[in-house]
C-alpha cells in the first residue's frame, strides 16, 4: 500500500489545495495540529473510559488495555462511556481548532459551518467489525461538498488501525452500498489491493480531509490496546445541511 502526499508543501495556497482535493479526493497534513492539544484531548476520552470500568488496571493514556467490559460501538454498555466523551468541553472544541479552521476556510472561501454532530471513535483490539470501505455522503447528505476531517488521537500505525484512503475514487460519484460491519453500518465493493489505498503511520498532531464521495476506510486493529480517534465535518454555511448533523452524535 502507499503513502498517503503530505499536503503541508501546498498549504496556505487555496487554489493548489482545492486542486488537490479535486485530483485525490483527500488532503494529508502531518503535523496540524499542537500535539499537546491533541494528547490533551486523548487523556480526556481515556479518562471517561476509565470511569465507565473500560480501562484495565495500570493502563495510561498512551497504552489504554481493555477491560471485558469495553464493548464494540452501539452495544450495550456503549453509552454509558461515550455519554462520558460527548460531556468533555476540550474534545467539542479540538473541531474548531484555529489550525482545522485556518484549512477549512482556504477550501470553501465561504462562511464556514462545523457541524455540532461531533464524532468519537474507539477502536477495539482484535477485532474483526472494524469500519469497511464506504462513502460518507450516505451517512451525512445535506451538502455533497461537506468535508470530514479525521484526527488520530495520539500516534497511530497501521498496525493499530489506521485511516486509509482510495486515492481518486470520489471521481466515480456516488455508488452503490451494502450493510457492513463496523460503524455507520454500510460498505461498498472495491478492491482490497487496488494500488491507489494509501495510508501512513499517524502521529499526534496529524489530520486528513477528505470528501463525503472519497472511499474510504479503516484497517484491522492488530495491537493489544484501544484506538482513539475523531470526525470532525464541515461545510458551507450557505449549503443546505441535513437537520441530524446539528444535533450531538447519537443525540
Amino acid at each position: 500500500m502507499q503513502q498517503l502526499i503530505d499536503s503541508n508543501p501546498v498549504k496556505g495556497d487555496p487554489v493548489a489545495l482545492r486542486a488537490r482535493l479535486a485530483e485525490d479526493g483527500y488532503l494529508f497534513f502531518r503535523g496540524l495540529l499542537p500535539v499537546d492539544d491533541v494528547t490533551g484531548v486523548r487523556t480526556e476520552v481515556a479518562s471517561a473510559l476509565d470511569q465507565a470500568g473500560w480501562l484495565a488496571p495500570g493502563s495510561t493514556a498512551d497504552a489504554p488495555l481493555p477491560t471485558g467490559d469495553a464493548v464494540r460501538e452501539g452495544q450495550p454498555g456503549y453509552f454509558d462511556a461515550y455519554v462520558g466523551i460527548q460531556r468533555s468541553q476540550t474534545f467539542h472544541e479540538l473541531a474548531h481548532h484555529p489550525a482545522i479552521v485556518e484549512v477549512m476556510g482556504e477550501l470553501f472561501g465561504e462562511p464556514l459551518l462545523v457541524h455540532p454532530r461531533k464524532i468519537a471513535r474507539t477502536s477495539l483490539p482484535q477485532d474483526d467489525e472494524y469500519t469497511r470501505p464506504h462513502q460518507d455522503y450516505r451517512l451525512i447528505q445535506g451538502t455533497v461538498d461537506t468535508l470530514t476531517c479525521w484526527i488520530p488521537l495520539g500516534d497511530c500505525p497501521a498496525s493499530l488501525g489506521s485511516l486509509q484512503m482510495l486515492q481518486g475514487s470520489h471521481q466515480r460519484g456516488l455508488v452503490e452500498a451494502d450493510p457492513g460491519k463496523g460503524p455507520g453500518g454500510l460498505q461498498v465493493e472495491v478492491d482490497e489491493d487496488h494500488p491507489d489505498w494509501r495510508t501512513t503511520d499517524y502521529r499526534a498532531g496529524d489530520a486528513i480531509v477528505f470528501t463525503s464521495l472519497t472511499v474510504h476506510g479503516a484497517l484491522r486493529n492488530n495491537a493489544d490496546r484501544l484506538r482513539f480517534s475523531a470526525d470532525f465535518r464541515y461545510q458551507s454555511a450557505l449549503a443546505p445541511v441535513l437537520v441530524h448533523s446539528l444535533d450531538p452524535h447519537y443525540f
